[in-house]
């Protein structure tokens, strides 16, 4: 659903760009745009600079650095498993596209267009081991597990600008990061499934 969602706004961008192509107004090329990023899905923060360039109103390419790291470690995260850490902190570097709309509202004050990311987060491995517990808690098992080195992370969102050098970013959040697993304790044979990541995001873009 979400990449149908992405595929949707790319064609959406690609036929309200050309509608307008011979309308020149707000049409820029060659920008530069420095967006700070906070990125929140559930016990995970992330942080991050990232650099665009931009070739027009609609598309860009860019990467980002920063880091996330876990709100909470040693959590229950249900009735039939424990996962006993010290926390994760990872760097990460992240290549991506940038695609935009044309503006949806504009207004002498405020103008607002929708955007996505689609980017590739790249990290150090991690390994992790959780204690899956029976209903009674009165016996365990450890399963564990080695995260992948790359997630794919998309963002959906809406883009504040109430100027020409920049506004306030907003939106949806996801990733595939390996951070957790689904563990079943009467089923050892069971492989361990992934928990991808929901959340929300909130940036503040310069464009130079």
């Amino acid at each position: 659903m979400k990449y149908r969602l992405t595929f949707l706004l790319l064609l959406l961008t690609f036929a309200k760009a050309n509608a307008q192509e011979n309308n020149d107004d707000d049409i820029y090329l060659d920008h530069h745009e420095i967006s700070f990023n906070w990125d929140f899905k559930g016990d995970i923060i992330a942080r991050h600079l990232d650099y665009n360039y931009l070739f027009n109103n609609y598309i860009g390419i860019g990467c980002g650095l920063g880091f996330w790291c876990e709100v909470e470690s040693g959590s229950l995260l249900s009735s039939d498993f424990w996962e006993d850490n010290d926390g994760l902190f990872r760097l990460f570097i992240m290549p991506k596209i940038k695609l935009s709309t044309p503006y949806i509202i504009k207004t002498n004050r405020v103008k607002i267009n929708c955007f996505t990311e689609n980017g590739l987060m790249l990290n150090r491995k991690f390994k992790r081991t959780i204690t899956a517990w029976n209903d009674d808690f009165s016996d365990k098992k450890e399963f564990s597990f080695t995260s992948r080195s790359s997630s794919y992370n998309l963002k959906l969102g809406i883009l504040l600008k109430f100027s020409d050098n920049g506004g306030l970013g907003l939106g949806y959040s996801f990733s595939t990061l390996d951070y957790s697993k689904k563990v079943d304790y009467y089923n050892d044979e069971q492989a361990l499934s992934p928990e991808n990541l929901n959340g929300f995001f909130i940036s503040v873009n310069i464009l130079l």
